[in-house]
């Protein structure tokens, strides 16, 4: 009698959607856009459809529209250059200086040698009504419903912004939305300060997409610590849809800007630190990210000691992943 053996591949489900597909690439616990580690911790548990997902919708704008994305080319993770692929939608970047300019809208450029970021004025209109400040509006912003306030010319002032055609087009454009108004005069060729240092200040929309984006990196920091197959249980399915689905019947996350470090130093240490503990009756991740921004996911109810805790840092300048211990 003749026998066959037959080799067989066990494909464990992914920790987010439970598919069975085999993964071709693997899932970075710490998100690449905020550094690579010399130990370059992955998983293997996360499938290609979901790894293309978090890529595309929540590592995009962590990377390139958060404060997290100005952190990168601050800190050299990223070349000054990057900051001409920022996405401009939750970060918004204004002037304060005493004079004319004092809050117009920029965007963060590189200068003529690629070297330095430095603001750059783009096309805008303010507005102005009496005993408030003014608020500017983008060429993009000029929409009907972002300028319902505004449309009764004999109580606001208007001041265009721009460079050559840019104030006639703009001017159109108000025309066009039903905003008419006088031109009184041209103030031409004008520098945008007179001191010799720029204050910019930045106005930062932390949205669920970036929350979800902080707390997949929660989630898969349990994967790594707790194993794939404790993250599994369906004590953790709001947590992983809220992540992979953006479903959330109860509040799951929570952000906060402050510095978990303790220590000398601590406040003005940049690196990220990943950890797991107990609150009110709940297994929670943390991740701060930056030393700046924490966020907290709770991943399931839990009693005390029913899973282990942990602490690690992630330093994106030195390019390793340290243990801290856990006090008891």
């Amino acid at each position: 009698m003749n026998s066959q053996m037959r080799n067989s591949v066990v494909v464990e489900p992914c920790i987010y959607c439970s598919s069975t597909r085999p993964a071709t690439k693997r899932e970075h616990v710490m998100s690449r856009a905020l550094g690579t580690f010399e130990q370059n911790w992955t998983l293997d548990c996360v499938c290609d459809e979901c790894n293309q997902y978090f890529a595309d919708n929540l590592e995009l704008p962590l990377g390139r529209d958060s404060r997290e994305a100005l952190f990168r080319i601050d800190l050299g993770i990223k070349p000054a250059a990057g900051v001409a692929q920022m996405l401009n939608r939750r970060v918004k970047t204004s002037l304060r200086d005493p004079g004319q300019f004092d809050g117009i809208r920029v965007l963060m450029s590189t200068s003529e040698d690629g070297a330095e970021v430095v603001p750059m004025p783009i096309p805008q209109v303010g507005f102005r009504r009496q005993g408030e400040d003014w608020r500017f509006f983008t060429e993009k912003e000029l929409m009907p419903e972002n300028l319902q306030e505004f449309k009764d010319p004999s109580t606001v002032e208007i001041r265009i912004h721009g460079v050559g055609p840019d104030c006639d087009r703009l001017k159109q454009r108000l025309a066009a939305i039903g905003i008419e108004f006088s031109e009184t005069h041209r103030a031409l060729d004008q520098p945008i300060t007179e001191q010799s240092r720029l204050t910019v200040v930045y106005d930062i929309n932390v949205d669920e997409t970036i929350v979800r984006a902080a707390c997949k990196i929660a989630f898969n920091y349990a994967a790594k610590v707790l194993g794939s197959e404790t993250v599994r249980r369906a004590g953790f399915d709001a947590a992983r849809r809220f992540v992979r689905y953006g479903e959330a019947p109860v509040r799951l996350a929570t952000v906060q800007q402050l510095s978990i470090l303790v220590g000398p130093g601590a406040e003005s240490a940049r690196l990220h630190a990943c950890g797991l503990g107990w609150d009110r009756g709940y297994l929670v991740a943390l991740v701060s990210l930056f030393n700046e921004i924490t966020y907290g996911l709770r991943l399931c109810a839990a009693e005390p000691n029913e899973y282990v805790t942990a602490r690690h840092f992630f330093d994106p300048l030195t390019r390793t992943i340290s243990e801290a211990a856990i006090a008891n």
